[in-house]
């Protein structure tokens, strides 16, 4: 079942993909953010039956409203239960949603001390974890740009987006979300097998950190399991990869 899933995802991607970005691009990167907007599939380009899709699965930071994270560009918190991008109803509850219920599943019921992922399986958290970067992506380019009450922002810049704002360079940025977007058209993931790195973790408390493009990290207390992938860097091996995560690890918690 869940293959067929995910060859209406890569087809879907593969058939709209153009269209979704350049709408995507002229809704919130040319001209005022402030423009009306036709409200569309971020994936698809549906106008109908739109749904608020979350970046990260309710279940991973289990539904807290007061878990958030912190953005790099204005120093807000923006809470995860806020954090949501729109999809049709087919997009969101028959295509992402099942690719995250299929990985919940797997969480569950791998045992690390009995068996590991089998490649199925993990090619399966590898397109997950590259469908959240994907969102990301969405979401950054879709929300304004707003100033901390203390940074003493010019009033002009709120009206633009934050993607923008990080890169400085609209070039960058749709290219960025395009090869998102390019990663969920492909069907073979075996190149990237050693970009992930997954293992158990004894933290209680969810955490989370991202880099568009470039590597997430993700632990899930639920199931004691922590990720680090790569979405573009490719290594020789597994000790490498680890070596590389771990230094970004201790980088990001001053370890």
């Amino acid at each position: 079942m869940i293959d067929k899933k995910l060859l209406e995802l890569r087809r879907i991607s593969r058939k709209h993909g153009k269209y979704v970005m350049n709408k995507l691009f002229d809704d919130y990167l040319a001209g005022p953010i402030s423009k009306k907007v036709i409200l569309s599939c971020t994936f698809c380009g549906a106008e109908s039956n739109i749904t608020k899709e979350h970046i990260l699965p309710k279940w991973v930071f289990e539904s807290n409203s007061k878990h958030s994270f912190k953005s790099d560009v204005n120093e807000l918190d923006q809470p995860y239960i806020k954090a949501t991008i729109p999809l049709c109803g087919k997009c969101n509850s028959d295509l992402f949603n099942s690719v995250e219920r299929e990985v919940q599943k797997i969480l569950r019921e791998v045992d690390l001390k009995r068996r590991y992922y089998s490649p199925e399986e993990w090619e399966l958290i590898i397109r997950w974890l590259e469908i959240i970067d994907f969102k990301f992506q969405v979401w950054d380019i879709s929300t304004k740009f707003k100033a901390h009450k203390k940074a003493g922002y010019l009033a002009a810049l709120a009206d633009i987006s934050i993607a923008f704002m990080r890169n400085a360079s609209i070039r960058k940025v749709t290219s960025k979300a395009r090869s998102s977007l390019k990663r969920i058209s492909v069907k073979d993931k075996s190149q990237k097998h050693k970009c992930l790195i997954v293992g158990k973790t004894k933290i209680k408390t969810f955490h989370y950190f991202h880099t568009s493009g470039e590597f997430i990290y993700l632990e899930v207390p639920t199931y004691n399991k922590g990720f680090f992938y790569f979405y573009e860097r490719e290594f020789k091996n597994d000790s490498a990869t680890k070596r590389e995560a771990m230094k970004i690890i201790k980088f990001a918690y001053n370890l």
